[in-house]
């Protein structure tokens, strides 16, 4: 199917999406950390009758024009969402975030709940709190740790060897660390994304609030072998929330693909 390539003003900043279709919805569509607007294309085919579908490229991440340390705030988000809004003269948005594209899903549903008619979300972030990135982000102490980390990585290999054996690091989060810290291309990307979206970090008792408030329609996917985000997280989410259904795939946390895309692409339609 072919995808036309745009430009959208954020800010001082441009950010990248491919447009495809011509229904008469509009859905905002969110990839993946490292991952690109492409990544999710595979659903177009399912959504393009009825929906127009916008594909976007996050900050430091595929054809996006976007200067190291500009945060993407929530201002941005808001007035990105009603600028679309406009221009495809529509008075509300369905939405579909693949992991911290969720997160930035979950932080539209906070700003403009009343302009919100379905929501998919994929391996979601955001629906739980992250201690490592919060400190890594926000915390002034932390910050300075985190870019150290990036910029003298060989000093913290020991460490975290140390912190791994001693069981004070898990070893999924061994294994993320090490990987950034040995590769210097991501190094320099988890260096700009981080920060850049450290503003779209929803409080889920507000999130929650806000879905059950307003019954927002939300489907939820997660990988039974999930170990980034498992779906008790999901489950938790969740709970007391009569709008929000729970799908529980055998995959890991690259939870979607051409076997599955149509299914979940349903959850979106009619």
């Amino acid at each position: 199917m072919p995808h036309t390539s745009c430009y959208i003003q954020v800010g001082t900043e441009c950010l990248h999406y491919l447009k495809a279709g011509n229904g008469r919805k509009l859905l905002l569509a969110f990839h993946g950390y490292g991952h690109d607007a492409q990544s999710l294309t595979l659903f177009a085919p399912y959504l393009t009758d009825e929906y127009t579908c916008l594909f976007f490229d996050l900050p430091h991440h595929g054809k996006s024009n976007w200067k190291e340390y500009t945060l993407f705030t929530t201002r941005n988000l808001s007035a990105l969402v009603q600028e679309l809004m406009q221009a495809n003269s529509v008075d509300c948005v369905s939405l579909l975030g693949y992991s911290i594209g969720g997160r930035v899903c979950l932080s539209i549903i906070n700003l403009l709940p009343e302009s919100i008619d379905k929501v998919t979300l994929l391996a979601s972030d955001g629906m739980r709190v992250d201690p490592y990135y919060n400190f890594f982000t926000r915390n002034s102490y932390g910050k300075r740790i985190f870019n150290h980390m990036l910029t003298r990585p060989g000093q913290y290999h020991k460490l975290l060897s140390v912190l791994k054996k001693s069981r004070l690091v898990h070893e999924k989060r061994y294994k993320f660390a090490m990987h950034y810290l040995g590769d210097e291309a991501a190094r320099q990307q988890l260096r700009k994304v981080w920060p850049s979206l450290t503003e779209l970090v929803p409080g889920i008792p507000d999130v929650q609030k806000t879905i059950q408030g307003h019954k927002v329609p939300v489907a939820i996917f997660m990988g039974r072998y999930d170990k980034i985000i498992p779906p008790s997280v999901a489950e938790k989410f969740s709970k007391g929330l009569r709008s929000v259904q729970n799908f529980i795939l055998n995959k890991g946390h690259r939870i979607y693909d051409t076997s599955n895309a149509k299914m979940i692409a349903e959850t979106l339609l009619h």
